[in-house]
């Protein structure tokens, strides 16, 4: 999906603060089937050895979950020695500044129930108004609403029904989740009537420069006390040596 990637590059470089680099990176094998929770899970694995080689190499102040089903978020919290931040949590928290209730504008139909689950495990189950779907089985087709203008136009379409949808269901707020928030961000589109409709990738950026200076100012970025707590570090080394996990090893 390398022209949305190139996409929301350029939307995280227009919403950086001066001094902050964002690399925008996909996985190996993209988001392909991730509807299904058994492809869904082969995209985790390919995230967390991402974030186990920023943890061995360095270099980096903050990982951000750009997936907007949120995986891993747990176990990277677990791991890491960096904020992480992640799609859907802040998106969902930072909408219930804005209105009462959210409502979410997702890929497709199968989608439905896992978007549904997420803000609901967050404690947001009575702020959540509605979960809408697109049209779009093939995530990977997402990728082709970037560079064939008409078939923007069409998905733009779709997503600005789906928000209707959301608000004639109680929604104050719209979360386009995934490849449809670059699009209308890319198009200018951040409102439908009085509702806003949430630029969830430079809300990211932003969210992820709030989190890097509070961990500087104080050096603290996560609880570590049960969900969040963290192995020993003799616990990560047997792990690493009974599980040959090299990222590990090297931490």
């Amino acid at each position: 999906m390398k022209d949305f990637i190139s996409a929301t590059q350029a939307l995280c470089d227009r919403a950086a603060a001066p001094g902050t680099k964002v690399e925008v990176r996909g996985t190996t094998e993209g988001a392909l089937g991730d509807q299904f929770r058994l492809f869904w899970h082969y995209d985790v694995r390919e995230i967390i050895a991402n974030a186990l080689n920023v943890r061995k190499s360095g270099g980096y102040d903050a990982f951000v979950l750009a997936n907007s089903l949120d995986p891993a978020l747990v176990e990277l919290r677990e791991m890491l020695d960096i904020p992480v931040v992640s799609f859907m949590e802040v998106c969902c928290f930072i909408s219930c500044t804005m209105g009462e209730r959210f409502g979410l504008v997702v890929p497709n139909r199968k989608m439905t129930a896992r978007y549904r689950e997420i803000p609901i495990g967050y404690g947001l189950r009575d702020r959540l108004a509605s979960v809408e779907a697109i049209e779009f089985d093939n995530i990977r087709g997402f990728n082709d609403v970037f560079v064939d203008e008409k078939l923007g136009d069409r998905c733009v379409d779709q997503i600005l029904a789906a928000s209707r949808r959301a608000i004639d269901n109680g929604a104050e707020v719209v979360i386009p989740a995934g490849p449809p928030a670059t699009l209308l961000a890319q198009r200018g589109i951040f409102k439908l009537g009085g509702v806003p409709l949430l630029d969830s990738y430079s809300l990211l950026v932003k969210a992820a420069e709030m989190m890097v200076s509070m961990h500087k100012l104080t050096g603290v970025h996560v609880s570590r006390h049960l969900l969040y707590e963290a192995p020993s570090s003799e616990y990560i080394q047997r792990v690493a040596n009974v599980r040959n996990i090299d990222a590990l090893r090297a931490g």
